[in-house]
């Protein structure tokens, strides 16, 4: 019994620790949020926080393999004696929902930011688009009239 209650407190401590990893990542992905707002984007800056996020989302899919792997070990014992166990399941269901809570809240966000990069990303490829554009007409004037410049000089060279 007194081993079922550290592997309940391991449980409750990992949900815990899930939910400021998940707090975590939704601070950083606002972060995400403003950097993409910006006029001038910042990749590097960008890069840092995808970085960060990796490391956070590689330590929740820890958690959760631990946490699966603790609950299938007392999930029977803990099922038979509810009881014995309420204060410590319902600390847990508001961990989970808090979870919950907070990864619905990074999903909207990701969403937003990935539609605010696609029209970054998009007006961004116009511009080069744009710009791309007028240096080639610019080298086709220069190419024309440099050519047009040689072959007037050449009719009047023959014509004298």
């Amino acid at each position: 019994m007194n081993q079922i209650k550290t592997y309940v407190t391991i449980m409750q401590e990992s949900l815990e620790r899930k939910g400021r990893y998940l707090s975590e990542i939704l601070e950083l992905t606002r972060k995400q949020e403003q950097l993409a707002k910006e006029k001038k984007f910042n990749e590097d800056a960008f890069g840092e926080i995808i970085d960060k996020k990796e490391v956070l989302i590689h330590n929740i899919n820890e958690i959760d393999k631990g946490f699966t792997s603790v609950y299938d070990r007392v999930r029977t014992e803990v099922l038979d004696h509810q009881d014995v166990y309420r204060e410590e399941l319902l600390e847990m269901q508001a961990s989970i929902r808090l979870c919950v809570d907070l990864g619905m809240q990074i999903e909207a966000l990701e969403e937003r930011n990935r539609k605010t990069l696609s029209q970054a990303f998009a007006k961004g490829f116009r511009g080069i688009k744009q710009a791309k554009q007028s240096k080639q007409a610019a080298s086709r004037y220069y190419q024309n009239m440099a050519n047009g410049m040689v072959n007037d000089s050449m009719l009047y060279d023959r014509k004298k």
